[in-house]
């Protein structure tokens, strides 16, 4: 009888969390891809060292409906990754979803298929992505002068990248506690190279889940958006940031 209440409540506190399915990986993004390849070979492309399709389409050329399953998809395909990281490291999960959304253009950019990096995280500056955490191989593309930018395994390892570039110091000191929240987190991520929560061969975990409120979007954004460090983006600053947050929201009610 114990046994089962006790299984009961585990069973209870794992629905509770929409992401507990976070680590399956979805690709309903290339599905879309492949099929609108077989309708038009002009529309998209195929990167054989990936295996993987991408769009060739102007962004602003793509019709209204394929936009629309492409951003469902999308949606479909990060989103229990970004609420999972979100809960993990107290940040309002549709800015990592917005901002992985934006910077592959939906997951169909040429880069994010080649590279896996969802955020444009480029080797510049994060000597860490490579000495602590093994993210070492880059690929070279002109933006629009050549740069480096990481090659990673998936999607959440490009998160996981992300929110330790979000939460580098620069960007820290902007946030309300100036990331008292989450600084000892991330530099303990930084030292073992591994999530906070693991244990690993090196060391024991930190703790199963650091306390405390998320962080908002608008305090998130404000961090990284305007920043004069974060000048490489054209068009990006806080107003385009909650724009992309909407259409985040949109693609949901698809």
């Amino acid at each position: 009888m114990r046994y089962i209440v006790i299984s009961l409540i585990a069973f209870l506190l794992l629905s509770a969390y929409p992401f507990s399915k976070a680590h399956c990986q979805e690709d309903h993004v290339q599905i879309e891809l492949k099929t609108l390849a077989k309708k038009n070979k002009k529309a998209v492309g195929y990167i054989e060292a990936t295996n993987r399709y991408y769009l060739t389409l102007p962004f602003k050329a793509v019709p209204e409906k394929v936009l629309q399953k492409l951003q469902v998809a999308f949606y479909k395909d990060i989103e229990a990754h970004c609420k999972y990281y979100g809960w993990k490291y107290l940040v309002d999960w549709k800015v990592l979803a917005s901002k992985a959304a934006r910077e592959s253009f939906w997951g169909t950019s040429f880069l994010s298929n080649r590279t896996m990096n969802y955020f444009g995280i480029r080797h510049a500056s994060k000597a860490w992505a490579c000495e602590t955490f093994n993210f070492c191989e880059s690929y070279t593309k002109n933006d629009p002068e050549p740069a480096d930018f990481i090659v990673f395994p998936n999607f959440k390892s490009s998160l996981w990248m992300f929110i330790h570039t979000m939460y580098s110091p620069h960007y820290l000191a902007r946030l309300p506690d100036s990331g008292d929240r989450v600084i000892a987190v991330i530099e303990f991520e930084r030292k073992h190279g591994s999530h906070y929560w693991k244990n690993s061969e090196s060391n024991a975990a930190f703790t199963k889940q650091i306390s405390g409120k998320p962080y908002t979007d608008e305090a998130i954004i404000y961090t990284w958006s305007e920043h004069p460090i974060n000048n490489l983006c054209v068009n990006c600053n806080r107003a385009t940031d909650r724009q992309w947050i909407k259409k985040l929201e949109q693609a949901a009610r698809y």
